[in-house]
């Protein structure tokens, strides 16, 4: 086969020369556009994966800081009920303790009052008043051992002294509630105690 004819057989594709030389250019086109989406594609799935690490990363940070202050919370809220729970019960030990007390300041003063009506403890002489004298019916309270106003001065002694007992119980109460309420305070965390150095 000569040049002629081979010529002459590749003259009928001449016209489409053109036509397949656009269309490699186009195919060319069209592979370096599919590539680039590719790379692009893989490049920027690779970002969005970062990404959503990092907030799935930050995310779990943020639920531990999360469960650490839930924790933290469920920490002194069983502080504080166990400090309300204990002072509750302090209260009530010193509530009993105050009772008992007014119940034998009650029973001081009436044994004392027994006790001086029988005459077997007797008024310091600053609290017994001198007897009335002989007149108008002294004579007969000095006979009797006794004045007149004795029972007054009875129950009026009988009567300090249960105060006096009364006071005290309320006082003990009150220092006891004071300190367990301090120690309650201190024991739910909302309050610190200082140790003071002593000099």
């Amino acid at each position: 086969m000569n040049r002629a004819d081979l010529l002459a057989r590749l003259d009928p594709l001449r016209p489409y020369a053109n036509l397949i030389r656009w269309g490699l250019v186009m195919a060319l086109a069209v592979a370096l556009v599919a590539l680039g989406y590719r790379w692009g594609g893989s490049h920027w799935r690779g970002e969005y994966t970062a990404e959503v690490q990092a907030r799935a990363a930050e995310n779990a940070k943020h639920a531990a800081i999360l469960q650490q202050l839930a924790d933290a919370t469920a920490a002194v809220a069983a502080k504080a009920r166990a400090a309300s729970e204990k002072l509750a019960q302090s209260r009530h030990e010193n509530d009993t303790r105050y009772q008992e007390a007014l119940n034998d300041a009650n029973r001081a003063e009436r044994d004392l009052a027994a006790a001086l009506r029988r005459g077997s403890v007797q008024l310091r002489p600053e609290w017994a008043c001198a007897a009335a004298g002989a007149g108008a019916g002294g004579a007969a309270a000095l006979a009797r051992g006794q004045d007149a106003a004795a029972e007054l001065r009875w129950a009026g002694a009988t009567h300090l002294v249960a105060a006096g007992d009364r006071a005290d119980a309320w006082i003990g109460w009150l220092q006891r509630e004071l300190i367990d309420t301090r120690q309650a305070v201190i024991a739910a965390g909302c309050a610190v105690e200082v140790e003071l150095a002593q000099p």
